[in-house]
């Protein structure tokens, strides 16, 4: 089983003048974490709302019409960056048109070899549902790579422990979570979350964000507060804080991790509990039913 070195953002919202500024800042950001030994690079959710900066003030469904406009540009960008630099690109989140007047905030995740893996956000945020014209997604999609199985967890979709747990019973050894929060609070509870995924399913979450704010609000981004970071476990053969490696906070930057799959399964196999293994599904299905009745 290979290790995986991946590169997870904190990436600012830095005013910027041009699209081109936009597009030549995450190709530099890419081919500096390849450059480092990466084979995965892993950018927030809502990244590609920072080109909203360059507009006038919209409402949101005006600013979901304006992204989606870019879409064929988007997947050609990190298409081509990903082959040229070798390194898998997990590109954000993207708005995406389904249906007449309906959008989805996707995830992309960029092969070299021009395979790409799609994610929507199952779950919805109330910002989201009332002001943003979403849809949910109604799907997890777990897909294998060459480091093994992984998934997709955008967000407030990792406060949800049911759906990581689907993940990792169905083999997901790596959780990918793009988030975007404003403040504190709205970090700390993604943060706090990623990490007892890692701890209850046994695997390792990766977590980027936005960071900064721009000069002139946009009622969609104009602020971002992160700690990019790796988590595992807390236990033996990893740190007893779970941290692999996290950023300096709201700070533009890049984080780098190794991730070994070995030391996954030795948790899994040695370590002092077994949270992933020692469900009792029968119960909780018997404690589940009385609720109903």
């Amino acid at each position: 089983m290979k290790k995986l070195t991946i590169a997870t953002t904190q990436y600012g919202l830095t005013d910027i003048c041009t699209e081109e500024e936009f597009w030549t800042g995450i190709d530099t950001k890419v081919r500096d974490a390849a450059e480092q030994g990466a084979s995965m690079i892993v950018f927030p959710e809502y990244m590609t709302a920072h080109l909203l900066s360059l507009e006038p003030s919209m409402l949101h469904d005006e600013a979901c019409y304006f992204l989606h406009g870019l879409t064929d540009k988007y997947i050609e960008f990190f298409g081509e960056l990903s082959r040229e630099c070798d390194i898998a690109i997990q590109a954000g989140t993207h708005i995406c048109l389904e249906e007449e007047g309906e959008y989805s905030n996707k995830a992309f995740l960029f092969f070299p070899n021009g395979r790409v893996e799609t994610q929507s956000k199952v779950h919805l945020t109330p910002e989201e549902q009332i002001r943003w014209p979403l849809v949910a997604g109604d799907e997890l999609n777990v897909f294998d790579t060459e480091w093994g199985k992984m998934a997709i967890l955008t967000c407030y979709d990792i406060e949800f422990p049911e759906l990581a747990r689907v993940a990792a019973l169905r083999g997901a050894e790596l959780l990918l979570c793009p988030s975007y929060t404003d403040n504190s609070s709205g970090y700390h509870r993604v943060r706090h979350c990623a990490q007892a995924r890692a701890i209850e399913n046994q695997l390792f979450v990766v977590l980027s964000g936005l960071v900064g704010a721009l000069s002139e609000d946009r009622p969609q981004v104009d602020i971002g507060f992160c700690q990019a970071g790796v988590f595992t476990p807390c236990d033996l053969p990893f740190a007893a804080d779970g941290i692999l490696q996290v950023g300096e906070t709201n700070e533009n930057m890049t984080v780098l991790a190794e991730l070994d799959f070995h030391r996954l399964r030795e948790n899994r196999e040695l370590g002092a509990v077994a949270p992933f293994y020692d469900r009792r599904p029968d119960l909780y299905e018997h404690e589940h039913q009385k609720t109903l009745l």
